[in-house]
């Protein structure tokens, strides 16, 4: 007897839902399912139709199977019944032709890395020629003008510095602001 008969197969119902099922004997189950003799869930959602069917194996897979689409949301239950159907419907020709196709890349990548082993023998590296030191090259510096700070960037620069605190005094003494009569130039300045 063979035992790999079994399908798994979803079924939509007249509302629009999916049942999923196990059987031996596809054609009648859908014969039952259609005039009320079959599941509970399928008796009051009468006419169903066959959405799709996996291939055949064992009892115990079909049952596994149907388990695991049970758990699914709707959606990806037909996805799920059509991805173990692709992977099982690979045939021993595809697999033969994946084989050779595989032997070829990997003879391919064998004679690659082989001229690139080649190729870097013969760019070793070269003896190194004595070479004479020469004298290091002087830089020239351009002295920089010193940068203008705004009033407001020296009194930043006093307030950073400062560890204790600055009071309106000491700032006026250091940055020569006056209230009364704005900036003060000094000599520096100018």
């Amino acid at each position: 007897m063979d035992e790999k008969k079994w399908v798994v197969y979803l079924v939509r119902c007249s509302e629009n839902s999916l049942y999923c099922g196990v059987s031996n004997d596809l054609k009648n189950r859908l014969i039952d399912h259609n005039s009320g003799k079959g599941a509970r869930y399928t008796r009051s959602r009468r006419p169903v139709e066959l959405v799709c069917i996996s291939p055949e194996m064992t009892k115990s897979e079909a049952l596994k199977v149907e388990y695991r689409i049970k758990q699914l949301p709707a959606g990806k239950k037909i996805a799920a019944l059509t991805e173990k159907e692709n992977k099982m419907t690979i045939s021993k020709r595809d697999l033969q032709t994946l084989n050779k196709q595989v032997k070829a890349l990997s003879n391919k990548i064998d004679k690659l890395l082989a001229s690139a082993g080649k190729i870097q023998k013969t760019t070793a590296k070269p003896a190194r020629l004595k070479t004479t030191q020469k004298a290091p090259v002087k830089k020239t510096t351009t002295q920089k003008r010193p940068v203008k700070l705004t009033a407001t960037d020296q009194v930043l620069k006093i307030i950073k510095r400062s560890k204790k605190g600055v009071n309106v005094a000491a700032l006026t003494k250091k940055t020569g602001f006056n209230e009364k009569k704005g900036f003060k130039h000094s000599k520096q300045d100018l």
